[in-house]
């Protein structure tokens, strides 16, 4: 009797991990109008590197909308940096892709994001970004918080850098 509980609670678990992976892949095939990131030409230029976990892109507007399509939405290892024309995303095990300098609405820090929580205000660093027409927040909890306010200043510099070169170009 006791086997028959045992085998009827793995069908349910089995059952509910089936209904999470498909509303994961419906949601991923809603988003599928959303652009594709776009990689880098020579990952070892990277400059400024930062290692951490790669949390998850989320709606700006909405955090607890995770944007699933084109791997956004996968947990990983990654090494952050700055590539040519923008921050690169050097992810293990998923996707890697280039955020363009243009494109960075800005640059903050916060203590969690879906998927994460860390609990300290400054515990991760989240990327405020365009993806076509939608902004989206990307959170990376670096392994050294030090690494985190630095690059949060790096970024900063190079939104106002793109800003004056793009105001210079419409003189």
């Amino acid at each position: 009797m006791r086997w028959i509980a045992v085998v009827l609670l793995v069908m349910a678990l089995l059952v509910l991990w089936r209904m999470m992976f498909s509303g994961y892949r419906g949601r991923a095939n809603e988003q599928r109008a959303l652009p594709r990131p776009g990689g880098a030409g020579d990952w070892k230029a990277m400059t400024g590197a930062l290692e951490g976990i790669y949390i998850s892109t989320t709606d700006a507007e909405n955090t607890l909308d995770r944007i699933a399509a084109h791997g956004l939405g996968t947990r990983s290892a990654v090494r952050l940096g700055f590539v040519d024309g923008g921050v690169g995303f050097l992810r293990q095990g998923a996707r890697s892709f280039v955020v363009p300098a243009a494109d960075i609405v800005g640059v903050g820090h916060g203590p969690g994001m879906v998927g994460k929580w860390v609990g300290r205000s400054d515990g991760i660093v989240v990327l405020r970004w365009k993806l076509g027409d939608r902004v989206v927040d990307t959170g990376v909890k670096p392994r050294r918080s030090a690494d985190g306010d630095r690059f949060a200043r790096q970024v900063e510099e190079l939104v106002r850098t793109a800003r004056r070169s793009r105001t210079e170009e419409e003189k």
